[in-house]
């Protein structure tokens, strides 16, 4: 077994692009070598800002050989009654190269014909690697590719070299004019000219010694050691998220952590101004007290050794102040402006061509939340609709317009600032939360309602003039839009109608133009949210049977579906569901043809499983709907499972579609009872049994 190693050099990639590709890259190269038929072990993937590389271990030196049968023209033509070949035959032979006596007889389609077999494959893999390269070179996703020079090849930026080994052979390719070789290249400012892998296993070892890391744990440790070296130094903790580590992660290749201070008098700017300066725009890590406190101190990681350290302190604590000068004048500005009197100036602000203004969504938010408010039993109106006036104005603040990030927090710190209610200070932050798939909700109830309205006006109102997530494709966040709405809902543990909401929603955007018909988006828009729930859930750990089965129940209530799955998570474990489960699907299979509710007539029983079965159904049946009604649904799966024994027992002694039609029928209406007492649980037959 042979290792090839495969390195795509590059000019910087954006760090954005570069998790995505490498999984992208991994499965690339996967499928390739399976359609090859080209065995293979492990896959190590590594990433830099100017490199994709892979190592595949264990790949096979030559492609599995297949046979594979050809069929030619049937028997009776292809000879005549002495048995000698006819032209069919003869011709067939000559097309695939063999003789006449190497054909056989098989049959096909219920047809005697001539067939051959042929061997396929077999060749060595160093022959197949070039198109494979290519081929994978061309697969890898990036969110936005670019062409170079005369070049019609596409990448996330120009190629500059191509690093191709198979053990110690170069497999020779040429993708956009750049011909592979046994060079790679290291740290672009610590190292000079091409480094020689002769092989495979050199190239890690190799790269480190020219200061570059491939290997991202390393890499990450190196930037943990940093972080926690710094942090002993100042008796600080550093501020960061998993994003920030692995934006700094994929824009250095060998990471070197440098602390920078900057003027206490910064520190009189709110808290997340000075966090988000230096998160989001400089990558820079702040570093707070005990108590939580900032201090005028950060990290920064430099990309480079260098003798001259103080210089890049210096440099970036210029850079630093130069953003936080800015953001001290926009807050000092800010504060003199009339905040309250802001909501009539978002009629200049565009939503989106085809939606109207931000004051228009205002409008639309505000009527939401005052249909979510009698829903929820949220008496405060007065706070409702002065919180749906000071949604959106903070978007009209220098702050917001410098740094876009700080929308929802500034406009929470001017109310309070200008004596604004608390609740409705709050509001204006929480109704952009939750902003991830992981992200805290809203806390208040009324930030929890503005946050729903705001959500669902934004997916209704793109969704009913067309604009909707195709394939990667999702310019306006709609999908983590309806994630967020999950969330809340589900976290918050509200049970509400989508379809209504949808409806209401749609109705209170009547002056929005040329829009689709309501049925067509609220179908489009409950599936669309449904699946969000959906991969949710399975993130959680749920099962994907399971999810499946309560599905159709999100398009009614998310949280009700939550809570169904819940129960049938906690019974699965019990071997009598599963039981149960085969039990049902006999059932629903029997009765799926089954349209009518035909009566069940107890003179028509011939056996006593059949009294058996009907007496367990009429005597849990109220029971299991009044826990149902009440949303008991550990009670009502547990109380199920008594069906377990009648329906084996049932199908074991009981013949269901007899000649009789009376006793036939009578015996699937009892079925069809059964079926529907369960379906209306969740959907049983998507559940999986071994």
């Amino acid at each position: 077994m042979k290792t090839l190693l495969f390195e795509i050099g590059t000019e910087e990639l954006p760090a954005r692009f570069i998790e995505g590709a490498k999984e992208g890259f991994k499965k690339a190269l996967e499928e390739a070598f399976y359609a090859k038929r080209i065995k293979f072990g492990e896959i190590n993937v590594f990433a830099t800002p100017r490199r994709l590389a892979a190592l595949v271990f264990g790949v096979s030196p030559k492609q599995e050989e297949i046979v594979i049968l050809k069929y030619g023209p049937p028997v009776t033509v292809a000879y005549d009654e002495k048995g000698t070949p006819l032209k069919p035959a003869l011709g067939f032979a000559k097309s695939q190269g063999v003789a006449i006596d190497d054909l056989k007889k098989v049959e096909k389609d219920g047809v005697l014909v001539l067939a051959c077999e042929k061997k396929e494959g077999g060749k060595d893999t160093e022959d197949i690697l070039p198109e494979i390269v290519g081929d994978v070179i061309s697969k890898i996703p990036f969110p936005k590719k670019m062409r170079w020079g005369f070049e019609t090849f596409e990448f996330a930026r120009p190629i500059q070299w191509l690093c191709v080994i198979l053990d110690g052979k170069v497999i020779d390719v040429k993708i956009a004019d750049v011909k592979s070789g046994n060079l790679t290249y290291g740290h672009r400012f610590l190292t000079k000219g091409p480094i020689v892998i002769n092989n495979p296993l050199d190239y890690v070892p190799k790269l480190k010694e020219a200061y570059v890391i491939v290997d991202e744990n390393e890499r990450m440790r190196l930037i943990m050691e940093g972080i926690e070296k710094i942090e002993k130094e100042t008796g600080s903790k550093a501020v960061f998220s998993e994003e920030l580590l692995k934006e700094i992660l994929y824009i250095t290749e060998f990471p070197y952590a440098m602390k920078g201070s900057f003027d206490p008098i910064y520190l009189t700017l709110p808290y997340y101004v000075v966090i988000n300066v230096m998160q989001s725009h400089q990558r820079y890590i702040p570093l707070v007290g005990e108590n939580g406190v900032l201090k005028p101190y950060f990290i920064f990681f430099a990309n480079t050794l260098s003798p001259f350290s103080d210089v890049i302190v210096k440099g970036n604590e210029k850079v630093l102040k130069a953003r936080l000068d800015d953001a001290k004048f926009y807050f000092e500005e800010d504060k003199r402006m009339d905040f309250f009197s802001l909501y009539e100036r978002l009629d200049s602000v565009v939503f989106h061509e085809k939606l109207g203004t931000m004051k228009e969504k205002a409008e639309r938010v505000e009527k939401i939340a005052g249909h979510l408010a009698d829903l929820l039993n949220f008496k405060d109106i007065s706070k409702l609709k002065r919180a749906s006036k000071l949604l959106k104005v903070d978007l009209l603040t220098h702050m917001v317009a410098e740094f876009p990030e700080l929308q929802g927090k500034m406009g929470r710190i001017y109310a309070q600032l200008r004596g604004e209610d608390e609740e409705v200070s709050y509001a204006i932050e929480e109704h952009y939360l939750p902003l991830s798939s992981e992200g805290e909700l809203p806390k208040t109830r009324l930030g929890i309602i503005m946050s729903i309205a705001d959500k669902i006006d934004t997916l209704v109102s793109f969704f009913s003039v067309g604009i909707t997530p195709t394939g990667n494709l999702d310019p306006y966040g709609l999908r983590r839009c309806a994630i967020g709405l999950v969330r809340t809902i589900v976290g918050k543990e509200l049970h509400i109608s989508l379809g209504d909401l949808i409806s209401f929603s749609y109705l209170s955007a009547s002056h929005i133009e040329k829009r689709l018909p309501l049925d067509v988006i609220k179908t489009e828009l409950l599936n669309f949210i449904a699946t969000r729930f959906k991969f949710l859930m399975i993130d959680e750990g749920y099962e994907y049977d399971l999810v499946e089965s309560v599905l159709s129940f999100a398009h009614l209530d998310l949280f009700d579906a939550y809570l169904r799955l819940c129960s049938l998570k906690e019974v699965r474990s019990v071997p009598e569901f599963e039981k149960l489960i085969v039990g049902f699907k006999r059932v629903f299979n029997i009765t799926k043809k089954v349209e009518d509710s035909y009566e069940v007539k107890r003179e028509l029983f011939e056996k006593e499983e059949e009294e058996t079965l009907l007496s367990v159904y009429e005597v849990r049946k109220e029971p299991y709907y009044s826990y149902i009604k009440e949303r008991k649904y550990k009670e009502a799966v547990r109380l199920l499972m008594d069906f377990k024994e009648p329906i084996d027992r049932f199908f074991d002694r009981v013949f269901v579609m007899v000649d009789d039609e009376r006793i036939r029928k009578n015996r699937l209406g009892l079925l069809k009872r059964i079926k529907d007492m369960f379906t209306d649980f969740c959907d049983f037959e998507r559940i999986k049994s071994d």
